[in-house]
């Protein structure tokens, strides 16, 4: 691959970027114009509007070397995005130079094409709404409809995404992540980290065929966007999602589930993780499409390491002096590989979530939660135990404390129950969680004992509340119907029975305060996610 031939002679080039960075150049007479750079494009913010050149280059995955082509790829980039914005892509603008210079579609010599844009605030960016806290659920239905709306109408032709969503294609496209690589990767933990990205790329799709090739039936291949990041998404007269790929259709002939991944993964990038799990959650329930999420954080890995190629792309265009851009570009590339280690545990190992703790503490609520956010199942005690002895329900609330179905016996064969249910899940693959109070340290060690057999992560989601709290949630419950037994009556007999949760390593215990908002919560709990499942990594590594 070429990273960087030009055949437009670089006198001239500059020639012409120095000539549109000038607010006389334009027609309209902007008060100043800003000139950016990406590794593809120079593009000038002129007042109102926008003009993105090509750059002449031709990197393998695309070829800007001649006239003839940035012409076309000009008048691809306005075609394909027009069908995510509205009155924002305006056309395709000649650049012609004659005895006095450079201008836009004069008679004189056509040396090159802009498309020329509108020019949306910034402040309407996605991210800038994340940054700002502005973000809100409105706004992210108005997005995912659009997006479902937009993915109905790009879907593939059959043969079409047999060859873009077949294995062999999707393996192609995440090992070619891995053939030009920063130099820190020979490093350190950096080697470490891309070794068990590598490893994971490679065998999740094996794993798995059979999610793959049923995205494939129905239907979820298709002409996506190709770049969905948050600064490309406004809010603006609607939802408008600007700067698709044109270069390259293989870019984005691909999975829904790619395209997504693109944006959850630069979400979470910028620290909005529960955001961009709401946003998938949302898209799931709306599309029915809950096999996304098993394939989701594969995608984000697959995105975060392509983010890794490209600024190490651009690196390889910065001049020789540009010493401190270089730094902040691998610096970049550094967190985008910790990103997609963070993914790839996830992807070697499924995850054992037990959420438990004291009674009335929310434990269900957020497992919940939980299991809407991943789409995975939710096992919970209390309904395996009224399945178990349907008989006593009725009067199992009246009942002494560890009597009838709460006999410890009885208690033993609902765990038991529970734990053969999580095995079947884990073994397919599937990260799974516990809903129960764990009151014994045996309850607590068959759990880690199962994590260990399986080889899963296991991180307790220990609820903790105010004792008055809980007290006043039991009263509560008292007069309401609860698929739990547990009243105000339980409470000192259960609270005197809780061994302490000393025995559950720190790499895998997470107490929680369920004394606020849930949004709080569930956001205390997805920040810690990613350091325990590291450290639980490195401890086996060990």
């Amino acid at each position: 691959m070429n990273t960087g031939r030009k055949t437009q002679e670089p006198q001239e080039r500059d020639a012409l970027i120095a000539a549109m960075a000038s607010p006389d150049f334009y027609p309209h007479s902007p008060s100043d114009v800003i000139h950016k750079q990406t590794h593809i494009s120079d593009v000038f913010l002129a007042g109102s509007y926008v003009y993105k050149v090509k750059k002449p280059v031709d990197m393998g995955f695309l070829d800007f070397t001649t006239l003839e082509k940035r012409y076309r790829f000009c008048n691809e980039e306005v075609r394909l995005n027009r069908r995510l914005t509205k009155d924002i892509y305006l056309g395709v603008e000649k650049i012609s130079r004659d005895n006095d210079g450079y201008a836009l579609n004069t008679s004189g010599k056509t040396v090159d094409y802009a498309v020329k844009m509108r020019r949306l605030p910034d402040e309407n960016t996605l991210k800038h709404m994340l940054e700002s806290n502005l973000v809100t659920e409105k706004l992210i239905d108005s997005l995912i409809h659009t997006l479902v709306d937009f993915y109905k109408n790009c879907a593939l032709k059959k043969k079409d995404m047999y060859q873009f969503g077949s294995l062999e294609n999707i393996q192609d496209k995440c090992l070619d992540n891995f053939t030009h690589l920063p130099e820190f990767s020979d490093t350190g933990s950096n080697k470490r980290k891309i070794q068990v990205i590598k490893a994971a790329t490679r065998m999740f799709p094996d794993r798995h065929k059979d999610i793959f090739d049923r995205r494939i039936e129905n239907n979820h291949i298709c002409d996506t966007h190709g770049d969905l990041k948050a600064e490309h998404v406004y809010d603006y007269q609607g939802i408008q999602i600007l700067d698709c790929i044109e270069f390259n259709q293989e870019f984005r002939y691909q999975d829904t589930a790619s395209d997504l991944a693109f944006l959850a993964m630069d979400m979470e990038f910028l620290g909005h993780r529960p955001a961009a799990l709401f946003l998938l959650s949302q898209y799931v329930k709306i599309t029915n499409d809950p096999d996304l999420m098993q394939v989701i954080d594969f995608y984000k890995c697959f995105r975060a390491m392509v983010q890794v190629k490209v600024y190490n792309l651009q690196i390889g265009q910065m001049p020789s002096k540009a010493d401190t851009k270089k730094a902040e570009h691998t610096h970049k590339m550094e967190q985008y590989v910790d990103l997609g280690y963070q993914y790839a545990l996830k992807m070697a190992c499924p995850v054992i979530w037990v959420v438990c703790g004291m009674i009335a503490t929310g434990k269900s609520t957020v497992a919940k939660k939980l299991a809407a956010l991943f789409s995975i199942p939710c096992i919970r005690s209390d309904e395996i135990r009224k399945s178990l002895f349907d008989d006593a329900s009725e009067k199992s609330s009246e009942q002494g404390f560890e009597q009838g179905m709460y006999a410890p016996e009885a208690t033993s064969l609902v765990y038991g129950r529970m734990l053969l249910t999580a095995q079947a899940a884990l073994e397919k693959g599937s990260s799974v969680i516990l809903d129960a109070t764990c009151r014994k340290h045996k309850q607590r060690q068959d759990m880690l004992q199962l994590a260990k057999d399986t080889s899963a992560n296991i991180i307790f989601v220990e609820c903790r509340c105010p004792e008055q709290e809980i007290k006043n949630r039991l009263k509560t419950r008292d007069h309401q119907s609860s698929l739990s037994d547990a009243r105000l009556g339980h409470f000192d007999y259960i609270k005197k029975s809780m061994d302490p949760f000393d025995d559950i390593p720190e790499e895998m215990h997470m107490p929680v305060k369920t004394d606020q908002p849930p949004d709080k919560i569930m956001e205390i709990i997805l920040t810690g996610e990613h350091e325990l499942l590291a450290r639980q990594t490195d401890r086996k590594s060990r």
